[in-house]
C-alpha cells in the first residue's frame, strides 16, 4: 500500500515537469480561480448584507477597519505563498527534506506570530479604529468588527497557509473544495447573525471568523499526513528557512499592504471631501474590484507551483507557455470585467444599496464607469508579480506589487482631487495600472531573455 502511494506521488511530480500545458493549467489554475472567486463572492455579499440589513454606515465603518483585516491576511499571504515556493522549487529539485523543514518552519512561526499581533490589535481596537478614520459616527461599529473577527485570526492564517500547501502537495481540488465550503458556511452565517439575529457589523465578523475556523479543521489535518509528499512532523526548524519564505512571499505580501494603504488613503480623501457617503461609495466599488482582482490572483497564484517545479528544474520553454496562457486568459476575463461594469455598474452598485436616490449610490454610480478600466490591466500586472515569486526572485515581484498598488496610486490619491477635484480620484487606479505594466512587461521580457541564456 505504502508502495503504491509512494509511485502515485512520484507520477504527480512528472506531471508538473512533463504534462501538457493545458491540463496543468486546468487542473492547478481554474481550482485556484474557484477558489478565490468563492472568496470574493463571500466579500460582495457580505457587503450586500450589511448595505441592506445594516445601512451604508455599516459599509463604511467595515470598510475603515479593512486595512487591519488586510494586515493580518498580508501576513498570511506572506508566509503561505513564501512557503509554497520554497516547498515547490525544493521538490522541484528532488529535495524533499527541505521541503519538509520549509513546511514545519513557516507553519509554526506562522502560528506563533498570529497569536502575538492578534491579541495586540483586540487590547487597541478603539485606538486602530480611529487612527484608520472612523470618526464619532462610525466608530462603534468599527471596534465592534474588529473585537469579533480578531480572536479568529490565528486559525484564518492557518486555514489560508494550509490552502497554499495543499495546492503545493498536488491537491488544488480539495484545497478549492474546502475553500468553497468555508464560503457557504460564512454566506449562510451572515444571514442568520445578521439578518436574522440581527447583531449588525458583530455579526458579520463572527460569521467571518467561525467558518474560516472550520476551514482550518480541514486544512491543518492534512499538513500533517503521514501520507502526503511533506508533512509538518517530518521537517526540522530552520529561522534560516522562515527568512526564505518571507522574502519569496513579500510580494504578494506588499500587494495585499498596498490594498491596506490605498484602502487608508481613499477612506481618508473621501472622509475629508463627501464625508461617510464618499466612503460607503468607495466601499462598494472596492467590493467589486475585490471580486474581479481574485479571479486574476486564483489564475496567477495558481500556477505558482507549475513554474516553481519547472524552475528548479530549469525547463525554461514549460514557463513561458504556462506564462502565455495565464496572460491570455487574464486579457479575456478582463475585458468581460470592464464591459460588464461599463454596461451596467450601475445595477451592480444597486446592490449593496437599499436607498437609490442616496448620495452614496449617486457617487458610487459615477464612480464605477471611471474605475472598471483597471480590469483592463490589473490582470497582467498580477501575473507578472506572480512569476517572479514563483522563481525566487521576490525583489522584482515586490517592485512591481508596490508600483501598482502603493507608488503610483499614492501618487495619484494627493494630486488628481487637489488638482481636478473629487471626482477625479476614480481615475487614479486605472493610471496605476497603465504605468506599472510599462515596467512589469519589460521585467519579464528581461527575465525569460536572461534565464534563457543562462
Amino acid at each position: 500500500m505504502n508502495k503504491d502511494k509512494a509511485l502515485f506521488r512520484l507520477e504527480r511530480e512528472k506531471l508538473l515537469l512533463t504534462g501538457e500545458i493545458p491540463r496543468l493549467f486546468m487542473k492547478y489554475a481554474l481550482p485556484g480561480v474557484a477558489g478565490l472567486l468563492f472568496l470574493g463572492i463571500q466579500s460582495v455579499i457580505d457587503g450586500i448584507v450589511l448595505g441592506r440589513f445594516v445601512g451604508a454606515n455599516a459599509l463604511a465603518s467595515v470598510n475603515l477597519v479593512l486595512p487591519c483585516y488586510s494586515l493580518i491576511s498580508a501576513f498570511a499571504i506572506v508566509m503561505g505563498i513564501g512557503g509554497q515556493t520554497l516547498v515547490s522549487i525544493s521538490l522541484g529539485r528532488g529535495d524533499k527534506q527541505e521541503a519538509n523543514n520549509a513546511l514545519r518552519s513557516v507553519f509554526v512561526f506562522l502560528l506563533g506570530m498570529s497569536v502575538v499581533v492578534s491579541l495586540v490589535i483586540f487590547l487597541s481596537a478603539g485606538k486602530i479604529a480611529s487612527f484608520l478614520g472612523a470618526n464619532e459616527v462610525l466608530l462603534p461599529d468599527a471596534v465592534h468588527y474588529i473585537r469579533a473577527l480578531v480572536p479568529f485570526f490565528p486559525l484564518l492564517c492557518a486555514m489560508f497557509f494550509g490552502d497554499y500547501i495543499i495546492k503545493a502537495m498536488g491537491h488544488p481540488l480539495y484545497a478549492t473544495s474546502v475553500m468553497g465550503m468555508t464560503v457557504v458556511l460564512n454566506i449562510v452565517l451572515d444571514l442568520v447573525f445578521v439578518a436574522v439575529l440581527g447583531w449588525g457589523v458583530m455579526g458579520a465578523g463572527l460569521a467571518t471568523g467561525i467558518a474560516f475556523t472550520m476551514g482550518a479543521c480541514f486544512n491543518v489535518p492534512r499538513l500533517f499526513s503521514r501520507h502526503e509528499v511533506v508533512a509538518v512532523q517530518r521537517g526540522r526548524y530552520d529561522r534560516r528557512l522562515v527568512w526564505n519564505a518571507f522574502y519569496n512571499g513579500s510580494s504578494e505580501g506588499m500587494s495585499e499592504l498596498s490594498v491596506a494603504i490605498t484602502v487608508f488613503l481613499f477612506n481618508i480623501t473621501m472622509m475629508r471631501y463627501l464625508g461617510e457617503s464618499g466612503v460607503a461609495a468607495f466601499t462598494a466599488i472596492n467590493y467589486i474590484l475585490f471580486i474581479g482582482t481574485t479571479v486574476f490572483l486564483g489564475i496567477s497564484d495558481g500556477i505558482i507551483p507549475i513554474i516553481g517545479y519547472n524552475y528548479g528544474a530549469r525547463q525554461q520553454e514549460r514557463i513561458k507557455s504556462i506564462l502565455k496562457l495565464a496572460a491570455r486568459t487574464n486579457s479575456l476575463i478582463g475585458i468581460g470585467l470592464f464591459l460588464l461594469l461599463l454596461l451596467f455598474g450601475e445595477q451592480v452598485i444597486g446592490l449593496f444599496f437599499k436607498d437609490h436616490g442616496s448620495e452614496a449610490f449617486e457617487i458610487a454610480s459615477r464612480g464605477v464607469s471611471i474605475y472598471c478600466f483597471a480590469f483592463l490591466l490589473c490582470g497582467l500586472n498580477i501575473l507578472a508579480s506572480s512569476y517572479f515569486t514563483a522563481i525566487g526572485n521576490a525583489k522584482i515581484s515586490i517592485i512591481i506589487s508596490a508600483l501598482r498598488g502603493l507608488v503610483f496610486v499614492g501618487i495619484g490619491i494627493l494630486v488628481l482631487p487637489a488638482v481636478f477635484g473629487i471626482d477625479a480620484i476614480w481615475y487614479d487606479v486605472p493610471i496605476a495600472e497603465i504605468c506599472t505594466l510599462s515596467v512589469s512587461f519589460w521585467l519579464v521580457r528581461r527575465s525569460l531573455f536572461n534565464n534563457r541564456s543562462n
